[in-house]
């Protein structure tokens, strides 16, 4: 596929990235307040309680940090900033902002569907909707516009793309009412090893697709065995979640022992590409997380261990460690290089990784002793405040790190 230039500016690209940054140093404050709280629960601002406020934290995160780079990086691959599109690509994203903070607003007074990640609801859901019309409105036109001047091959995978990102917001609506829950396993009340499958692929999949559309020369090292293997984490996928079943089942334990041959499959592909300077540091990262996630996973997944863990800080650890390590080094190498820009030096974002491991496993060993003494509820032991605080001066490391990106990206 078609390496796109960065040497002409984008706005449309760089809005997005700055948006994205902008939402994360938020997300940051929102979570290190939320650590504060629970040293200090006389802090709660009012009716903004912490069950208020954790929503935010999440999707802010999750819609902000984590999906406008995505949003920049179909920018990218749309050429929008070649067509006619190119003025409304800054405008897509302030409305995608805009419905954000409505939905900020809407959980902090209460309002929400009550399904994690999927709280949106009246006015904030239809806001979203709006928002995710607009961007595609903008894909449309640009794809229109320069789809002719694309191989073949290109011009069906983008406009298939255009097709999937138009059943998103009814996707949305569908997937926050309450009417509708998520596969789970009976047993745990987690999620089925399938239905983590099928999420993980989809990560897969971005991770494939970026150096071909976004880095620099060369064709990877895939191979026809990578590309089989892929169709066929796929096919066991859904033969795995037609049948459902829990942990005692082997062919939801096999759908989680099918990801850690990718932590390697994917390090040989993109070694067999040319990357520009100032992505490095971020790759480097991004793999050492990935390779920490998909083996911590399948130990998690094991009744034995989650029923432990799983009212704790332990689940916890494990969504910093997703969302914290592996995201954020995603992200921001997406950022690099999508705008040729360096997002930060390298001290901050070992800064940054080094904080988020102690956290991650100063939060694991948090939750296997509370999911061992649940006395702790009561005592409010020496070790309990001990992690916590180290989670909160991490938290304040963090927030640190991503005020200077934000900082260094408004004045380069």
């Amino acid at each position: 596929m078609l390496k796109l230039p960065v040497s002409q500016p984008d706005e449309g690209v760089s809005t997005a990235v700055k948006h994205a940054l902008g939402w994360l140093v938020l997300g940051n404050a929102v979570g290190l307040y939320l650590s504060l709280l629970l040293l200090k629960p006389q802090w709660q601002l009012g009716e903004w309680t912490y069950g208020r406020w954790v929503p935010v934290h999440l999707n802010v995160q999750l819609y902000g940090w984590t999906a406008l780079p995505l949003v920049a990086w179909l920018f990218s691959i749309y050429e929008v900033k070649f067509s006619k599109a190119a003025s409304w690509a800054s405008a897509a994203v302030w409305a995608w902002t805009a419905a954000l903070a409505l939905g900020a607003v809407h959980w902090l007074t209460g309002v929400t569907g009550g399904k994690i990640f999927l709280d949106w609801k009246d006015g904030a859901l239809w806001a979203f909707v709006v928002a995710l019309s607009i961007l595609w409105l903008v894909l449309a036109v640009a794809w229109q516009e320069r789809a002719r001047t694309w191989s073949r091959p290109r011009r069906r995978f983008s406009l298939g793309g255009l097709l999937v990102l138009a059943m998103v917001p009814a996707s949305i609506v569908l997937t926050a009412s309450p009417k509708t829950y998520p596969p789970i396993d009976p047993t745990t009340g987690g999620p089925s090893g399938s239905s983590l499958l099928g999420s993980s692929l989809i990560v897969v999949g971005l991770m494939l697709m970026l150096p071909r559309v976004v880095a620099g020369t060369g064709k990877g090292r895939a191979g026809w065995g990578t590309w089989i293997y892929f169709g066929f984490c796929w096919l066991f996928f859904g033969v795995a979640e037609s049948i459902g079943g829990t942990h005692f089942d082997w062919w939801q334990n096999v759908s989680l022992l099918l990801m850690p041959p990718w932590a390697w499959l994917l390090l040989r592909d993109w070694n067999g590409f040319a990357w520009p300077r100032g992505s490095r540091v971020w790759r480097m990262a991004m793999f050492a997380w990935w390779a920490l996630l998909v083996s911590t996973a399948y130990l998690m997944y094991f009744p034995w261990v989650l029923d432990r863990i799983k009212f704790t800080q332990g689940l916890v650890a494990h969504s910093h460690l997703a969302m914290a390590g592996f995201t954020t080094a995603f992200c921001g190498l997406l950022a690099v290089l999508l705008t040729g820009r360096r997002l930060a030096g390298t001290f901050t974002v070992l800064l940054w990784n080094v904080a988020a491991l102690v956290m991650v496993v100063t939060l694991a060993t948090l939750g296997w002793r509370e999911g061992g003494e649940p006395s702790w509820m009561i005592e409010n032991p020496l070790w309990r405040v001990a992690g916590l605080l180290i989670r909160s001066l991490c938290g304040a490391v963090m927030l640190g790190a991503s005020l200077v990106w934000l900082k260094n990206w408004r004045t380069a």
